[in-house]
């Protein structure tokens, strides 16, 4: 945490947040990305600071036991909403993509339903290809009927040439009845390394 005062103003940063208090009226403004409404000033900095010790989610996010997030870890943008008896994924966009070498890479996204140890109904993007910030821009749908009670495990893979195997780069494990699949939901979901989910192993 890192703290800066300015006359009766103090800035508090921690994490990515920002939170600014003023003194003379024991009220406070939080930023991230734009400026809300001032609010008593204990209330908005318990409100904004997440706990250090704790990586920033996406929505229904699971994190797995024992696994802690690399430094320069790669992200995923997804959305996923319940349509006509369908669930869909909207697989947008990665950033901070590398590859095992620290390469920039060939890479696509496989998704399962997952129910306990078991890895089902198995989708995929497209391959895209040699860069750090891959835009997939691709539809997945699952039945409703295969989703309900399951869990959404969503893998970014490494594309390798040749006879090498493809690698699995990382993934988010999202449990779905914590999201209110009626409406949109939005996010970035950090990815974990593949092994702390017990990763598919199929290379295609």
């Amino acid at each position: 945490m890192v703290s800066h005062k300015v006359g009766t103003v103090r800035v508090v940063v921690v994490g990515r947040i920002v939170c600014t208090i003023l003194h003379d009226a024991g009220t406070a403004t939080g930023r991230k990305g734009s400026m809300w409404a001032a609010v008593p000033a204990a209330a908005a900095c318990e409100a904004l600071v997440p706990d250090d010790d704790e990586p920033l989610l996406g929505p229904g996010q699971l994190p797995p036991r024992n696994a802690q997030l690399a430094p320069l870890h790669a992200e995923i943008n997804i959305s996923i909403i319940m349509v006509k008896g369908q669930l869909e994924l909207e697989v947008s966009h990665a950033r901070r993509v590398y590859g095992v070498n620290g390469e920039v890479p060939d890479s696509y996204v496989k998704c399962y339903l997952r129910d306990g140890d078991k890895w089902l109904h198995k989708r995929k993007t497209r391959v895209i290809r040699r860069t750090t910030e891959p835009h997939f821009k691709q539809t997945l749908k699952y039945l409703a009927s295969e989703a309900l009670g399951r869990t959404l495990v969503v893998m970014l893979w490494q594309r390798c040439g040749g006879f090498e195997h493809n690698l699995a780069l990382g993934g988010a494990e999202i449990c779905l009845d914590k999201l209110s699949l009626p409406q949109r939901t939005y996010g970035w979901y950090p990815l974990f390394p593949a092994t702390s989910l017990a990763a598919d192993e199929s290379p295609d």
